[in-house]
């Protein structure tokens, strides 16, 4: 109980904030960043957030990943629509690396996805085969572009249904 000449502290709470400080002293690998498995890529459609999580647990990476979501995931890293916000990624893709030891990128598109309109025509919306072709082609230059960058990192990549299944695209 705080008094006149200050705050009082009790033996427990000192014991306590010494012992986390302790712990951050001695690893501080956890404090600042850790070593994880992967950097996840995909869209900023709510509709994808659930299975997008569950993609990624059901491969192991489960709190092992960080993650960049921005408008078509893949496609807004690579399409020419969206070339302002693409050094902002290659930017967070670097400090991933430092921060977090990652090893590979997985790169999700999806079907129906808005973004992927803007940037190849709303054919993409109506013509499934024509929405494949187009987000097989920016998954193949997202892949390019990390391997160019990043020679080390592994690049998965893929397209999910909106039942959260995903099609790999290698």
């Amino acid at each position: 109980m705080p008094t006149a000449s200050g705050p009082s502290f009790s033996r427990r709470g000192v014991l306590g904030f010494g012992i986390t400080g302790a712990m951050i002293a001695a690893f501080p690998a956890l404090a600042a960043g850790g070593n994880y498995e992967a950097m996840l890529v995909n869209c900023i459609d709510p509709r994808v957030a659930t299975g997008s999580w569950a993609y990624m647990a059901g491969r192991g990476y489960k709190d092992l990943y960080s993650h960049f979501v921005v408008a078509g995931g893949p496609i807004g890293v690579v399409s020419p629509k969206f070339a302002d916000w693409q050094q902002t990624f290659w930017e967070n893709l670097a400090i991933t690396i430092d921060l977090h030891a990652i090893k590979r990128v997985v790169g999700l598109t999806h079907r129906d996805c808005g973004a992927a309109a803007v940037a190849y025509g709303d054919r993409v919306k109506n013509d499934k085969a024509h929405e494949t072709a187009n987000h097989l082609e920016a998954l193949r230059a997202f892949r390019a572009a990390v391997n160019k960058r990043q020679p080390k990192l592994a690049v998965h990549t893929g397209i999910m249904a909106l039942d959260g299944s995903v099609e790999a695209m290698g």
